[in-house]
């Protein structure tokens, strides 16, 4: 694939990020609490950290190392957030999950919509045979949605990141393409 498609799920459109959406990124993903939430999102997150990393993007789709999409309402085309396979391996087949919704838009099962078409995108598209994710396990919400997708829990590394609140474990969980 030489460009990233898009998907399209009942009520979200899984698109490639564009230039636009930097602003709407760091609203929604560059708090303190997105930060400290999530694995890779730095605090603070400026506007011109968002347009670079959305500048590389393309790169990383052609380079068979990422695949970026913005998740965006069916119906408003609001941006509401973003799901991320990456660190993706040819070799022994397999990625990383990686997601965040941006507040006002959470606990209404868009991620697990969005996590389920992304998914498939891996296995069918990219040809995985494993998807596994990584989250700080003092977040519940992100192991209830890998539950809710049927990922198996792997166990847990401790103090793997550092934020600004100290050290933090990180849970894994995964999925195997004949799960």
């Amino acid at each position: 694939m030489r460009y990233q498609p898009s998907l399209q799920t009942e009520r979200l459109r899984l698109r490639p990020f564009v230039a636009d959406d930097a602003a709407t990124i760091v609203a929604l993903a560059g708090t303190e609490a997105m930060a400290e939430a999530t694995i890779s999102i730095p605090h603070p997150y400026s506007l011109t950290a968002a347009k670079t990393w959305i500048a590389s993007l393309p790169h990383m789709f052609r380079s068979g190392l990422a695949v970026h999409f913005a998740v965006c309402t069916t119906d408003s085309k609001d941006l509401i957030g973003c799901f991320i396979l990456k660190n993706i391996d040819n070799i022994h087949q397999h990625a990383e999950l990686e997601c965040w919704i941006g507040k006002p838009w959470q606990n209404r099962g868009y991620a697990t919509e969005a996590a389920k078409a992304v998914i498939v995108f891996g296995f069918e598209q990219l040809k995985l045979n494993r998807i596994y994710g990584y989250y700080i396990s003092t977040e519940p919400q992100p192991a209830k949605l890998m539950e809710k997708l049927n990922l198996q829990h792997e166990g847990i590394m401790r103090q793997a990141v550092r934020k600004k609140s100290g050290y933090k474990d990180l849970g894994v969980f995964s999925r195997l393409a004949d799960d």
